[in-house]
This record gives C-alpha cells, sequence and structure tokens, in this order.
C-alpha cells in the first residue's frame, strides 16, 4: 500500500506543476496599429484637363507632277533635301517642242511680212480708188486681202504664245519652301501628263490630326489654345490652335476629327510622330465633386469605397469602411459625386491592409 500511496502523489505532484506552467505562459498577444498616409477632402478643380492621341503631319502637302508627258531628262532631287520656293525639280526632253516653236516663229514671220505688204498694198490702192483711179472691186479685194493676212498674222501670233507656255510644261518647280519626302521616277524614264515625280512638304508649317469623343467635342472650336506632347520629348511641351472641327464623326473612330496647327517652332517634329493632345475645359463649380488620389480609392464586389479616418488623439485614429460614387478621373486623381463631405480625411495609401474600425497611427503627406 506505501507504494501506491507514493504514485499518487507524484501523479499529483506533476499535475500541479504542468498546470502551473501552462499557466505562467498564456500572455494576451499585443494587437497590431499599422501606420497610414491620409489626406483631407478637397474640392476637384473647374478646369479639367483631357488628352487625347493624335498623329503629326505637315500643314502642306504638294505632289509634284507634269502637265505633259515626256522623257525625264534631269532629276535634281532626293529624298529628304530641302528645296526653295521655285526650284527646278525635274525636267522633260523639249526638243520637240523647241522644234514646234521653231517652226511657229518662222511662219509668224512670214505671215508680219504678208501682212505689212498687204497693208501697204491697201493704202496704195485707197488712195487710188479715192482718185477715182481705180475701181470699186479692185479696192474691195485689196482691203479683203490685207485682212485675211493681219488674221493669219494674228493667230500666228497666239500660236506662238501658246507653245512658249507650254515649253514650261518641260520643267517642274517647288511651290513653296518644304522638304522632298517622296520621289516616285528616275531619270531617262517616260511619265505620262499628271504622274506623280516627287512629293514636296512645307517643313516650317506643322498640323496634329486627332478625334475627339462626343462628350467633350462641344467645348472644342476653332482658335483655341491647346498643348501638344510627344512621348520622343516628354521634358517638351508645344503650343498649337485647333484650325478645323469636323461636324461628322469617324465611321470607324466614332470620334470626331479635329485638325490643330503648331505654333512656333518645331524643327524636331516631323511628320508621322505620335502626339498626345491636351485640352483643358472649363467646368461649372456645381459640376465639380470632391477630389481624392487614385491610390485612395478601392474596389470590391458591392463597388467602390474609402477609409475615412476618424482621429482619437495622440497621432491615432479610427477608420471606417464607406460606400462612395466615382465620377471622372481627372490629373490629381478621382472624382467622388456621392458618399463623401468637404473635409473629411481619407487613408491614401495602405488600404489593402485595412478593415472597418481598425486603429491606425496617422502620418500626414
Amino acid at each position: 500500500m506505501r507504494w501506491k500511496r507514493r504514485v499518487c502523489v507524484s501523479v499529483a505532484v506533476g499535475f500541479l506543476v504542468a498546470l502551473a506552467g501552462c499557466g505562467g505562459s498564456v500572455e494576451e498577444a499585443a494587437e497590431v496599429i499599422r501606420p497610414v498616409r491620409y489626406r483631407e477632402v478637397t474640392m476637384a478643380p473647374t478646369q479639367v484637363e483631357r488628352r487625347f492621341s493624335g498623329i503629326t503631319k505637315a500643314g502642306a502637302v504638294v505632289r509634284l507632277s507634269f502637265r505633259t508627258g515626256g522623257k525625264v531628262e534631269t532629276l535634281g532631287v532626293a529624298v529628304g533635301d530641302q528645296v526653295k520656293l521655285g526650284q527646278v525639280i525635274a525636267t522633260l526632253d523639249n526638243r520637240d517642242a523647241h522644234l514646234n516653236l521653231e517652226k511657229a516663229l518662222a511662219a509668224l514671220e512670214k505671215s508680219r511680212i504678208q501682212s505689212e505688204n498687204a497693208r501697204s498694198s491697201l493704202k496704195r490702192v485707197k488712195a487710188l480708188y479715192e482718185n477715182n483711179n481705180v475701181s470699186v472691186s479692185e479696192y474691195e479685194k485689196s482691203r479683203d486681202t490685207y485682212a485675211n493676212a493681219a488674221a493669219t498674222f494674228d493667230t500666228d501670233t497666239r500660236g506662238v504664245r501658246l507653245l512658249k507656255r507650254e515649253l514650261a510644261y518641260f520643267t517642274l518647280a517647288s511651290p513653296m519652301d518644304g522638304i522632298i519626302t517622296s520621289r516616285a521616277v528616275e531619270a531617262n524614264e517616260n511619265v505620262s501628263s499628271g504622274q506623280v515625280v516627287a512629293v514636296v512638304q512645307a517643313g516650317d508649317s506643322i498640323e496634329v490630326e486627332t478625334g475627339i469623343p462626343e462628350l467633350w467635342i462641344p467645348h472644342v472650336s476653332r482658335g483655341q489654345l491647346v498643348s501638344i506632347a510627344y512621348p520622343a520629348m516628354p521634358d517638351r511641351r508645344f503650343e498649337g490652335r485647333v484650325t478645323e472641327v469636323s461636324f461628322e464623326s469617324d465611321k470607324e473612330t466614332h470620334t470626331y476629327p479635329v485638325t490643330l496647327v503648331m505654333e512656333g517652332p518645331g524643327a524636331d517634329i516631323r511628320p508621322g510622330m505620335p502626339a498626345s493632345v491636351i485640352f483643358s475645359f472649363d467646368r461649372k463649380e456645381t459640376e465639380a465633386g470632391l477630389l481624392v488620389p487614385v491610390h485612395a480609392v478601392g474596389k470590391d464586389y458591392d463597388g467602390h469605397f474609402l477609409f475615412i479616418v476618424k482621429e482619437t488623439g495622440n497621432g491615432e485614429a479610427v477608420v471606417s469602411k464607406r460606400r462612395v460614387t466615382v465620377g471622372d478621373m481627372v490629373s490629381g486623381g478621382f472624382e467622388i459625386v456621392d458618399g463623401l463631405a468637404s473635409g473629411e480625411k481619407v487613408v491614401t495609401a495602405g488600404i489593402s491592409f485595412l478593415t472597418d474600425g481598425k486603429k491606425v497611427t496617422l502620418i500626414s503627406l
């Protein structure tokens, strides 16, 4: 019996020791308070900035061609060459035209002599007729001869003038200062009338074409000033002015084409470069909502939400989750059109770690 008593005492003592050890290791876990950034809600700006994609093009593009056909004799430009107003681009073989002009000049000289002789003869016959020395029929014959000779001379004069004008058709000159962007023929090739020989673009006139959605097209007008940015030059902005506003939308993009001309120097801008056209639209104050940063707005299955900050003192606060209605996205963030009041404070960073009613420490921006 004595050994049974010892076993019971040992078990009881061990149980009490184990119970005392477990009770001493139980500690209450401390609550983790996360730091968050916050900002006071402000009104959205009454001037809204909108960006639209565009493409750059030359302000003036001319496809040069001859007014007559023939063999290309000289071609004095290459792609990328700068040309001046009146500079010769190409010429055609004009030897046949020169021969025709020489024939016409010879015929003109002959008709001039015949006209002068006929006029002298008419003067002589007229004097004799006035003295009754020749008959009426002879005088009328002399007058008709002079009239025919004068008419022939006038016709030949017009023919020479026309041939001289057509001789200029064999020379192709630039109609403006610009840059050769394309050349479609080579020397010694035969070209027809109207066939494009080269394309010249105005080097100092740059335009940008863009498409404006139906929501904003009523706010766009001719003469409106805009800013133009290029991905290749992110640190620079160019000024532009609206010159054309289409009344009909594009069938493919369903936007309204708008053309702008760039103001000021744009030596680094070339046709075909993509651009970003920046419009500033004015709105009424009643149309503007409250502005919050982009990262302050969260979204789940029930919609958009914000975490509202309620300060409790000593740099701490409690956040509450609130449903809101989000409007347009502007340059400073999202517009909140419902569910938020001016002057309230919202969490701007770290919302993915927050829950409704959670305590936080505040970090001001």
